[in-house]
């Protein structure tokens, strides 16, 4: 992962410190020792594996511009999608690492700049906590949460799923 200013995201983990080695926070995290997520280490570790082209960089940003005029085009100023949250109900903890392209049910409107808000539904019947995102247009954030705000005292919004009730 590179950011627009080429910066790695290895530099992001040093932040102002020094220079952090992958390879030696991957065994830190083993024993509990570093200030680093795995995920985090996995992608400082991997992020130098595939390196794009100018010309294939150039291809997929203007993929993402035309998905993205598209999905305006459609919402227009006062459209919403619902969109699922994640393909799985809550899993174990670190259980996504084995499964690393479900996080694209929520980047894609990272990637696309498109407001979203996370609404809490409830609970599945094995008291997993359930949940969708509503989506809307560039600049509709009020819309988002307007939609949310209905969505949850329809259905409840968040519930503690260790409750008794």
């Amino acid at each position: 992962m590179v950011t627009t200013d080429n910066e790695s995201f290895n530099s992001l983990l040093s932040g102002n410190g020094p220079k952090v080695m992958p390879f030696l926070e991957l065994i830190k995290s083993i024993f509990r020792k570093s200030d680093h997520t795995l995920p985090a280490i996995l992608l400082a570790l991997f992020e130098n594996l595939h390196k794009l082209s100018p010309d294939q960089t150039a291809k997929l940003t203007r993929s993402c511009e035309k998905l993205k005029d598209e999905i305006c085009n459609i919402l227009g100023d006062d459209g919403v999608l619902f969109y699922p949250s994640h393909p799985k109900l809550a899993q174990y903890h670190n259980a996504p690492l084995f499964t690393p392209m479900n996080f694209s049910h929520t980047a894609i409107f990272n990637a696309l700049g498109l407001p979203v808000t996370q609404v809490p539904l409830g609970l599945s019947s094995d008291g997993l906590p359930l949940g969708i995102q509503v989506v809307a247009n560039r600049n509709q954030d009020r819309l988002t949460i307007a939609v949310a705000m209905q969505l949850e005292k329809e259905f409840g919004g968040w519930r503690n799923p260790h409750s008794t009730e």
